[in-house]
Parts: C-alpha cells; structure tokens; sequence
C-alpha cells in the first residue's frame, strides 16, 4: 500500500508541475528596432499674388503725363516747304476702357491749320495765310502684356478719328471745308502719338519692383496670433504669369507663386535666404490649391502613458486562465509600430505585437490597425498558451491606441484661420485665406515619436492694395 506521506508527496508534486506549465515564462526574441529614412518634402501650394487697378487711375496718369501739346508744326518752310503750320492740343480728359487685355482710348484734339498764300512764288496781297481749326477724337487701341523679365509690354495702334468740329473757313461769307488738308496732317503725327502713349505707360507702372517686394517679403517667417508659439514660413521657387484681364473699369494683374508653406512650432524660424526674383513661367493650369504643412509628432513616451492609463494592471480573462498587463513600450520596427508588454498570470513574461500606424481624420487621433502578434511570439507560444490567439488581446490594445492629435490641431487651424484674414505684410500688401479641410500626407516613426504631416487645405492670396 501507498503511504499517506507518499500520496501527499505525490499531489503536491503533480500540482506544482499543473502550475508550472500553467504559469510558463515566455521570453520571445523582440523584434528588431529600426526606423526608415523617409525624405521629407512639403506639399506644394500655390500663392495667388494680385494687383487690381481701376482705369480711372490709369486715366489720371495718363491725363497728368500726356502733354497739352501733342504736335506744333510752328514753320511754312519745313517738311519740303509745305506751307502748312499744323498745331494739335489736348483738349480733355482721356477716357479708357478695357475688355480682356485691351483698351480702348480716346482723346479729344483741338486743331490749328495755317495755310500760307503764294502765287507765283510771292505772297498774296492782303492776305497772306487762312486760319482755321476744328475739333476732334482720336481713338487708339493698347494691347497689354508682361514679359518673362517682369517688364510692361504695350503696343498702341491708332483707331482712327472722328470730327466733332470740322475745320472750314469763310471765304465771301461761304464755308469752305478744308478737312482734307488736316486728314493729311492726322496719320502721319498718329503714330508717334501712338508711342509716346506706350512710353507713358511703360514709365508709369513698375511691374517688376512690384513683384519684387511681394517676393522678398515671402521669405521671411510670420508669427501667428495665439496661445501657440506657431510661425508660418513660406519658402517660394517659382511664378507663373496669369494672364492679363479687364472689365468693367479694372485693370487685373497676377501671378501664380509655387511655393512650400509651413506651419513650425515652438522654434522661431530664420529667415530664408532670398532668391532673386525668377522669369515668369508660362501658366500651365490656373489654380488657387493652397496647402499648410504642419510636422507634428507624438513622444513614444505619451503613447506608453495613455496605452498603460487605459490597460495597465487590467486583468483579462481567458475560461480558467486569467492575464495581467503590467507595462507597455512602443517602438518602430521596419515601417510599423511594435508593441512590447510584460504580462503576469497565467502566463509570464514579454509579449510582442505589430501594426500599421495611421491617422483618424474623423476624431483627428493617431490609432494602429491590423495589430497582431509578432510573429516570433506566436511561434513560441502557439502550442503552449494558443488561447492568446483568439484575437481578443489584439482588439483590446487596438482599441487603447487613441492617441489625440485634435487640441493642437484644432488651436494651429484657428490660428492660421486668424491671421489669413486681410493680414498686412508691408508695402501695401496684405495676406487674405480660408482653410477648407486637412488631411495626414504623412506618417512615419522616428527613434522618438510618430510623426504626421498633417495639411491644411484651402486659398491663399497676396493682394496690393492701392
């Protein structure tokens, strides 16, 4: 027979070797940490740079530089003896109109006609000219560009002319037409009319120093208004002209500036060095698309303390197993985050999963989906405690890894939104935008913390205004 002592013996040994395999040890291999390079280049945005000018200015210009005498013929012996003294004034205020890239002028001209009498190479007795003037429109039309190196272009062509006082002279008390002799006169002073508007017009707008001020001033970093230590810096590379417009009394230039923009935190940024100012490039598609780009990261230190809040010293039930989380790390491993955790209970030791990070756009949270079990840990665990396998830790982590992006996100958007509305830079320029959405361009884990690229979406304009 078997004694009592030996039995006892027995039992106590048959339950210490339930308990020990029970209660196994896992120490899997921890998958290997390492972290991608991944180059990092801003989305693209486009600045809208935009001067309006009502013509009425440009007919104050014109009006103020265009001179009272427009031509004075004042000798009967030039242009081959003639005989002929021809003198035009400016009598009135030039009007404009513009459609497309065009304007239309025109100008009211007072004429004076002398005529010399000769008859047989000797003056006319008692008389010895006639005098006589006539009043008139002359119509021009001015074709509008800008050229690659920021300068004005102009061509101006005359549009004819039409009498609104014909000159004639009274001879006994008979009016004698004499319009043909200032028709002859006309064309030949309209074309340098014609130039010296295009001169006018070329040395009254400096295109070119005006893009210059919008361009330098982009390069320096702009502080946002609010509680954030925020700056937008913007770094541009090129512009595209759009093409000239008007209608309606206004005169529209602009241009399209490619350009980086960023929204930096905590750091002042310096200013960029300022590149000169880039040839216009053609115009291949309009667009307004503006994009902010914002780095912002989460510690991996921040992810450990709301993971370990939400699951630490939780105990999970598994029929008559039971399994406790103690503490957890997160780190990167070949493009994905891994999840250490050392667990007691029913089993001891280091367990270790896997998962894609990604951005929540509906609650603006960092969260990790297809979170499995590394693939070492199941291996070595899959014949013994294969009840881990049931999906139900994998879910339970999931759903913890919730890490909120929205308070700072939602702070940064209001005060971009903020300082987008008619902000003042200099030089009679000023700012003008509207955020519409954002979205996450990037994701990726550094030695220290995820980072998200997150992009704000919308317009942005740089207007002048006069």
């Amino acid at each position: 027979m078997i004694s009592m002592k030996t039995a006892i013996i027995g039992l106590i040994s048959i339950f210490s070797i339930c308990l020990l395999y029970s209660c196994k040890t896992a120490k899997p291999p921890m998958p290997t940490e390492s972290y991608l390079s991944v180059p990092r280049k801003p989305i693209t945005s486009i600045i809208n740079l935009h001067a309006d000018l009502e013509t009425s200015k440009l007919e104050q210009l014109i009006n103020t530089q265009l001179d009272s005498v427009l031509y004075d013929d004042n000798s009967f012996e030039d242009n081959n003896g003639d005989n002929l003294k021809f003198k035009a004034k400016k009598d009135g205020n030039v009007k404009i109109n513009i459609e497309q890239n065009e304007l239309s002028w025109e100008l009211p001209v007072a004429v004076t006609i002398q005529k010399g009498l000769k008859l047989f190479g000797y003056n006319v007795p008692l008389v010895d000219r006639w005098e006589y003037s006539g009043q008139l429109r002359l119509r021009f039309k001015t074709k509008l560009a800008i050229n690659r190196d920021w300068t004005i272009k102009t061509n101006t062509t005359s549009d004819g002319y039409v009498w609104t006082k014909k000159p004639a002279v009274k001879i006994g008390g008979i009016d004698i037409p004499v319009t043909i002799i200032a028709n002859l006169l006309l064309p030949a002073n309209l074309q340098s009319l014609s130039m010296k508007i295009d001169e006018i017009i070329t040395n009254s707008f400096d295109f070119r120093g005006f893009a210059e001020n919008g361009w330098k001033m982009l390069f320096n970093p702009f502080k946002l208004p609010g509680s954030y230590d925020a700056w937008l810096s913007i770094t541009p590379y090129s512009i595209s002209l759009v093409p000239i417009q008007g209608t309606a009394g206004h005169i529209r230039l602009g241009a399209a500036i490619t350009s980086d923009v960023e929204c930096l935190l905590e750091n002042v940024p310096s200013s960029g060095k300022v590149a000169a100012l880039p040839n216009i490039q053609p115009l291949k598609s309009p667009s307004d698309t503006f994009k902010v780009n914002l780095l912002t990261d989460i510690p991996y230190s921040t992810i450990n303390r709301i993971i370990k809040e939400d699951l630490g010293d939780s105990t999970f039930v598994f029929g008559s197993r039971r399994i406790r989380f103690e503490t957890f790390r997160v780190y990167g491993t070949n493009g994905k985050m891994a999840v250490e955790t050392t667990v007691t209970g029913s089993l001891k030791g280091t367990l270790y999963l896997t998962g894609t990070p990604y951005f929540n756009a509906s609650d603006t949270t960092l969260r990790i989906k297809e979170l499995k079990f590394d693939f070492k840990t199941r291996n070595l665990l899959i014949g013994s405690a294969s009840w881990l396998f049931g999906g139900k830790i994998e879910r339970m982590i999931e759903k913890s890894i919730a890490i909120p992006f929205g308070p700072n996100i939602t702070e940064i958007e209001s005060q971009i939104s903020q300082f987008f509305k008619h902000y003042p830079i200099g030089y009679g320029f000023e700012l003008n935008g509207r955020l519409a959405r954002l979205y996450v361009s990037d994701l990726f884990l550094s030695h220290e913390s995820v980072k998200a690229n997150i992009v704000f979406s919308g317009n942005l304009s740089l207007a002048i205004r006069e």
